[in-house]
C-alpha cells in the first residue's frame, strides 16, 4: 500500500507545486484541532453565561414574590398582634371588675365579647413552596436562604401552633356562652345572663 504523505510527495512533483511535508501537515491539523476546540470553549462559557443569566433571573423573580408574601405577612401579624392587645385590655377590665366584685355596667359587655375574640393568620406560603421545589440553592445569598428556611419552617409552624390553642380555647368558651349570656355576638356585644353570679363564681 503506498504511503499518503509519499503519494502527496509524488502529487506535489507531478504539479509542480512544493509537496506539505509530514511536519507542516500535522502543524497544521492541531492547529485546527486547537481551534475546534477554543471554539467549544467558547460556546460552553456563552452557555454557561446564558445558563447564569437565566438562573439569576429566576432568583430575582422569586425574590419579589417571597418579599410580597413576607411583607403580606407582616401586615397580617401586625394586625393580629393588635386584636390580641385589644383582647387581652378586654380581659384585664373584665377581671379587675370580676375580682374586685365591681356594679356591672353596659359597657362591659363589649369586653365579654371582645374577650373571645380570635385571629387567623392569613400565611403566604406558595413563593416557599416554589423555591422547595425549584431548590434552596437558587437564592444565592446564604445567609439569606437560612433566614428564610427559620422563617418559613420554624416560626410559621410555632404561628399556626398558637392559633390552633386559641381556636380551641375560644370553642371551649363556647359551650358555656348559651348558660352564662344573653347575646351571643362575640364580633359585637354579649350580655351576662346574671353579672352577680359571674362575679360569685370568679
Amino acid at each position: 500500500m503506498e504511503n499518503p504523505i509519499s503519494a502527496k510527495a509524488s502529487a506535489g512533483t507531478k504539479t509542480g507545486k512544493p509537496a506539505l511535508s509530514a511536519g507542516r501537515y500535522f502543524k497544521y491539523a492541531i492547529g485546527e484541532i486547537i481551534l475546534v476546540v477554543i471554539g467549544i470553549l467558547i460556546a460552553l462559557q456563552i452557555n454557561n453565561w446564558n445558563e447564569k443569566t437565566k438562573l439569576k433571573t429566576e432568583e430575582i423573580k422569586l425574590l419579589t414574590e417571597l418579599k410580597s408574601a413576607l411583607i403580606s405577612d407582616k401586615e397580617d401579624i401586625k394586625s393580629n398582634i393588635g386584636e390580641h392587645a385589644s383582647t387581652a385590655n378586654s380581659i384585664s377590665i373584665l377581671l379587675e371588675h370580676l375580682s374586685n366584685q365591681l356594679p356591672y355596667n353596659d359597657s362591659l359587655d363589649f369586653h365579654f365579647a371582645n374577650a373571645l375574640n380570635t385571629t387567623r393568620f392569613a400565611h403566604t406560603s406558595s413563593p416557599y413552596e416554589t423555591l422547595k421545589i425549584k431548590g434552596p440553592d437558587l437564592i444565592e445569598n446564604d445567609s439569606l436562604r437560612v433566614m428564610l428556611g427559620d422563617y418559613y419552617d420554624k416560626h410559621v409552624g410555632y404561628q399556626f401552633e398558637l392559633q390552633e390553642l386559641s381556636l380551641e380555647n375560644f370553642n371551649l368558651a363556647k359551650e358555656r356562652q348559651f348558660e352564662l349570656f344573653t347575646s351571643l355576638r362575640f364580633w359585637d356585644k354579649m350580655k351576662p345572663v346574671d353579672y352577680n353570679l359571674l362575679v360569685k363564681n370568679t
